[in-house]
C-alpha cells in the first residue's frame, strides 16, 4: 500500500476538505539527513517518523505532510554525510510557521512525530509545545518522538538495532546488513560492553558512527513487535487528544 490518499502534498483541495471534516488532523513527520552507518540511508529518520504517520494517520484519521529533513544537530554532527541545523530559532520557525498556516486553515489537531531524537531536538519540541499551549490556540498541538513509546522493549539509538528494526517494517528493501563486516569474525569489540562510546565515533571503528546495540544481531519477530507497538502508541495517543 503507498498511503497515497493520506499524502497531503498529493492531494487536490476537494479531498483535503473532505479528509478533515472527517478527522481535522494533521501530522507533520520529522527527521535528518545523518550518517547511520553503511547499512542504512542517510534519511533514516524522516523516513521512519513518515512512514509512521502515514499508517497512523490510516487508523486515526487525517493527512499528513511530507516529511521536513532538517534536525537540531548534536554530538555526531561532524559525522559523513550529516546536514542538521545549528540553531534553535531556525527549526522553531519552520515549525512555528508551519502550525500558524495550518491553524489558519481551521486543522483542529497538529501531530509533530519525530524521527531525530537528538537531546537537541527533543528539547526544541518540549519548548514548542510549552509555549503553544501557554498562548491558548485555537488548533491542539501534540509533539511525540519515536524514541518516547513506554511499552518499547527496544531502547531508541542511532542506526542500531532500535532504527534498524523500524526501518525494516516500513522499507526493507532500504535495509543492507551485508555492507558491515560479519559478525562471528569481526564482532563489535566493545569497551566494558558501552556501544555508546566514543570508539563508535572512530571512522576505522566497524560500526563507525552506529550507537547502541549492533545491528547485526537483528531479529525479524522482535522488529514487527517493536514496529507495532510503537505505531499503536502513536494512534492511541492521537485519538486521545482528539477526542
Amino acid at each position: 500500500m503507498d498511503f497515497e490518499q493520506y499524502r497531503l502534498e498529493r492531494q487536490i483541495p476537494e479531498r483535503i476538505y473532505a479528509a478533515l471534516k472527517e478527522k481535522s488532523i494533521i501530522y507533520l513527520p520529522l527527521g535528518a539527513i545523518e550518517w547511520h552507518g553503511l547499512h542504512l540511508p542517510i534519511g533514516l529518520d524522516s523516513l521512519t517518523s513518515h512512514g509512521i504517520c502515514l499508517r497512523a494517520a490510516e487508523k486515526a484519521g487525517g493527512l499528513v505532510m511530507p516529511p521536513l529533513y532538517y534536525g537540531m544537530t548534536g554530538s555526531i554532527g561532524h559525522h559523513p554525510w550529516t546536514i542538521l541545523l545549528e540553531e534553535e530559532n531556525t527549526f522553531l520557525a519552520i515549525l512555528r510557521d508551519t502550525l500558524r498556516r495550518l491553524e489558519a486553515f481551521d486543522v483542529e489537531l497538529a501531530v509533530i512525530f519525530t524521527g531525530h531524537f537528538g537531546r537537541r531536538q527533543l528539547a526544541a519540541l518540549d519548548q514548542l509545545q510549552r509555549e503553544w499551549s501557554d498562548e491558548n490556540h485555537e488548533m491542539k498541538l501534540i509533539t511525540l518522538s519515536i524514541n518516547q513509546c513506554p511499552n518499547a522493549k527496544m531502547m531508541g539509538d542511532h542506526g542500531a538495532i532500535f532504527e534498524t528494526s523500524i526501518l525494516s517494517q516500513l522499507h526493507p528493501d532500504m535495509i543492507h546488513l551485508n555492507k558491515l563486516p560479519g559478525l562471528e569474525k569481526h564482532p563489535a569489540n566493545d569497551p566494558n560492553g558501552d556501544s555508546w562510546g566514543p570508539h563508535r565515533r572512530d571512522p576505522d571503528n566497524i560500526l563507525f558512527g552506529v550507537l547502541g546495540d549492533d545491528p547485526r544481531d537483528y531479529d525479524q519477530q522482535k522488529a514487527e513487535e517493536l514496529y507495532r507497538t510503537i505505531l499503536q502508541w502513536v494512534v492511541d495517543t492521537v485519538k486521545k487528544a482528539y477526542s
